[in-house]
Order: C-alpha cells, then structure tokens, then sequence
C-alpha cells in the first residue's frame, strides 16, 4: 500500500514537472518570437534611418551644387562681399582670361566660411561662392582641371566643388578604382555629387555604388580581374568596420 502511494506521488509530481518544463519552453518561445521580433523591427528601424540620411544628403549635395569653394585665398583686413567679389574677378583674370570674356559671371553669394574669424586658426578660411547658374561652376572647375595649377597674384590656390563631407568621402573611396581604370584607359570619371563612370565596350557606364560596380563585372571576366584587388579591398574594409563596430 505505502508502495502504491509513493509511486502515485512519483507519477503526480512527474506530471507537475513535465507541466512546468512545457510552461518554461512556451515562455521561452515567445521570449524568442519576441526577440526577433525585435530584431526586424530593428533592422526596419535602421534601413528608415539610413533612407532619411541618403533623402537629407541628396537634398544638401542639390543645394550645395552651384557652389564653389576658394581654399587658400588669403585674408584682408575690413573684408566683405564686395571685396571677395572682386577677389574671384582677379583669380578669373589671372587664370581663366578666356572664361572671363565669354561668361557673364553672376554671383548669388559669396562669404568666407566659417563666418566667424579665429586668430588661432592657422590657414585662412575658405571661400563659398554661390552661382546663379551651375554651368558657372562647372565651367571654373574645368578650366582649373585643364590648367593644372590655380593662382592668386603667383601663388597657389585651390578651386573645389562645395561638397558634404559624406559625399567628399564617397568620392574618395572610388580612388583605387578611379587609378586603375584611368591606367588603363577606360577614361573614368567621377560627376557630381559621387558617381563613376568609363568606357566600357564603347559604351559610358555609370555607378552610383560600389556593390553596382560589383554586380556589373561578374558579366565582365576581364575587367573582372582588373579591378579584384580594389573591390576586395573594399569588402576587407567594410568587414573591418563591422567587425571594431561589433566590438564596441
């Protein structure tokens, strides 16, 4: 009789234990439904994110396209608009005589940046210059490409797109690849605000990204091989960035 009780007990608290171990799996889950429920939402949150940031980047690098950035123009005393209107007329005689008596250049605004002067900082501040048209720009920065070195009263300056520094960035990046195919005479290029593009069986290809570029030479084995140490090179280095921002 005591044997049978015992061996009811037994039985009952098998039951109570097989009842809390089903009770603990649903909990768990649910606690994993919800986790990666988290996760979705998550990474939904992050691409929402990473779509406002390239929408607000598009709309700067639209505003900021009739721009032009003066770097080493030195500082004067008492200076304003008018001055540094006329010291971009004197770079404009000095180096690009031709551009000056074919263009009516028309100025929208034109100020050091940043407004507030430092005499701490070493270098002077750079020149906006704001355009009404974009053509003005461009034409000024390919004048500065053809002439090679750009002056003011003999000594150097330098004549720059007014650019993010996301986009600057950007730009950067395609230099590996820019090297190579300039090398090898793909004639690339890089237009505005930081898009590649060259030659490829005679016709213009262009890239807004490098995983584009990647798509397009897996259907090209040649260029392919040409540019596998400069594309490598780019996924080694966004694997290192994921790799410190898993660490952090």
């Amino acid at each position: 009789m005591e044997l049978k009780t015992k061996a009811r007990e037994l039985r009952e608290e098998c039951r109570s234990l097989r009842s809390r171990c089903d009770q603990l799996e649903e909990r768990v889950s649910a606690m994993e439904d919800e986790m990666n429920e988290m996760k979705q939402e998550g990474k939904f949150r992050e691409k929402r994110i990473k779509r406002n940031e390239q929408s607000l980047q598009e709309i700067w690098d639209y505003v900021k396209r009739p721009n032009l950035r003066l770097i080493g123009v030195p500082e004067s005393d008492a200076e304003n608009g008018t001055k540094l209107e006329n010291t971009l007329q004197d770079i404009i005689q000095e180096n690009f005589p031709n551009l000056a008596r074919q263009a009516n250049v028309q100025i929208q605004e034109i100020q050091r940046t940043p407004q507030r002067y430092s005499s701490r900082r070493a270098t002077p501040r750079h020149i906006i210059v704001r355009f009404t048209k974009v053509e003005m720009k461009e034409k000024m920065l390919r004048a500065a490409r053809e002439k090679g070195r750009v002056t003011l009263k003999g000594k150097p300056i330098r004549l720059t797109a007014d650019l993010l520094a996301e986009t600057l960035q950007a730009r950067r990046e395609w230099g590996p690849i820019f090297n190579i195919l300039k090398e090898k005479n793909f004639q690339p290029r890089i237009s505005y605000p930081a898009k590649l593009s060259f030659i490829s069986e005679g016709e213009i290809k262009y890239f807004t990204d490098k995983q584009m570029l990647t798509d397009f030479v897996t259907t090209r084995p040649a260029l392919k091989e040409l540019l596998k140490e400069a594309l490598n090179m780019e996924r080694n280095n966004r694997y290192q960035l994921l790799q410190n921002h898993a660490k952090m």
